[in-house]
């Protein structure tokens, strides 16, 4: 997470963000469930909650004097093109994690689902896929 320019990478096996970490002014949740709940602790008073998952409880966003929402993205053809670009450009690197050929997408799921990725898990639906921007 480092070189993708992370400040602090916490190890969640071994640690507890909450913890390590206070006075966030955003906690982007992509997880709910306890994480969602454990990460109230770590906002600031005026800080935000976001989750694309569940919606976060309101009455505590207000308990705790900061913000909740819920986000969902939307399919857009000119944000796609915008991602490719940049994509292109080399100024996003998408890191894969693993390469599933398609009749496999079982096997790719199961490993999303116990195993910690570490970055896009692909279904290869034909030909080669070019590994050089990991």
């Amino acid at each position: 997470m480092r070189k993708l320019g992370a400040d602090k990478a916490i190890d969640y096996r071994n640690e507890q963000f909450e913890d390590l970490v206070e006075d966030i002014d955003l906690v982007f949740d992509l997880i709910g469930g306890d994480t969602q709940d454990r990460s109230w602790a770590v906002l600031k008073p005026g800080g935000v909650l976001v989750s694309t998952l569940q919606k976060p409880d309101p009455d505590e966003a207000e308990r705790r004097g900061v913000r909740a929402t819920n986000y969902m993205a939307e399919p857009s053809g000119a944000q796609l093109a915008e991602i490719a670009r940049l994509l292109e450009t080399g100024k996003v690197t998408v890191v894969i994690d693993s390469i599933f050929p398609l009749q496999d997408v079982g096997k790719a799921h199961e490993h999303m689902e116990h195993e910690h990725v570490h970055g896009k898990v692909v279904l290869q639906v034909a030909g080669e896929i070019a590994r050089s921007r990991q």
